[in-house]
């Protein structure tokens, strides 16, 4: 395992140690075997939330099915939600979070020598697709690098807004960013501007357009019923990603269940390449 790399994820841990939940990942002790028998799996948080939380939920599901320690990780880019029951509307898309997603992929191939697969909620799906992508980002112009495909193996997206936001209110789809173009959340630049088809925000555009530049392997999660990311934006199902190899979508539930309810989906997708 690169010293590198491993310094790296000690440089995140470190920084995040003051938040409860801010980050896990890498050998819990020295006592844990050096062996990589999965490939490591890289968790991205939703907005308002920190790593510690419903991902470290879902690592744990995957360490009841032979994952160790050193083959689960997460970050937590941006405040955490800062007890903030509004803050959800202050994030956008900045690449300090891209680059923080970014390289602790990095850091997890180099720590393990393996490629990662990737599981991100919500916000996290484009920021991860970003994280992967590379080039430039819309906000600050700095060049991230060439795309990370050949590092992930599995890239899954649940409840992403890879399209925009139309949130489910009373059966009936809302373009909410479009009419709320001022919030950080919605801005046209690294928001979620969406809904005044065919114009989404200069950070959607640039993921959605290229394709299948995510791993080897891409599937996602969605539901008709979401209240957040909502279901269909200008024609297109927000939760898809372009050109995805598979899908599971469901009926009834809420933006938090449908994480909270596919743990064995997730573990199946990357580690089986199906979906169940």
């Amino acid at each position: 395992m690169p010293a590198t790399a491993g310094f790296i994820i000690s440089l995140l841990t470190l920084y995040l140690r003051d938040l409860p939940g801010g980050s896990f990942g890498g050998k819990s002790s020295g006592n844990e075997s050096t062996t990589v028998r999965n490939e490591p799996v890289v968790f991205v948080h939703g907005v308002s939330s920190r790593a510690g939380e419903m991902m470290q939920q879902a690592a744990n599901y995957f360490k009841k099915n032979g994952y160790g320690d050193g083959e689960l990780y997460a970050t937590t880019y941006g405040n955490g939600g800062n007890a903030d029951k509004t803050s959800w509307m202050k994030y956008h898309m900045q690449c300090s979070s891209v680059k923080q997603v970014r390289t602790m992929i990095v850091a997890a191939h180099k720590y393990t020598g393996r490629k990662v697969d990737l599981i991100a909620f919500s916000l996290g799906v484009p920021i991860a697709r970003k994280a992967v992508l590379g080039g430039r980002c819309v906000d600050t112009h700095q060049n991230l690098g060439k795309p990370l495909t050949h590092v992930v193996d599995t890239f899954v997206g649940v409840a992403g807004p890879n399209h925009g936001v139309a949130p489910v209110i009373g059966n009936l789809p809302v373009p909410g960013c479009a009419l709320l173009p001022f919030m950080p959340i919605c801005n046209p630049k690294d928001g979620l501007f969406s809904g005044v088809c065919p114009i989404t925000s200069e950070f959607l555009t640039d993921i959605n357009g290229r394709h299948k530049y995510e791993g080897a392997h891409v599937y996602t999660i969605g539901s008709n019923s979401d209240e957040i990311v909502g279901s269909s934006v200008c024609g297109q199902i927000t939760t898809r990603i372009p050109h995805q190899n598979g899908e599971k979508r469901y009926g009834k539930l809420r933006h938090n269940q449908v994480f909270r309810s596919s743990y064995e989906v997730l573990l199946r997708m990357v580690h089986d390449h199906r979906v169940v």
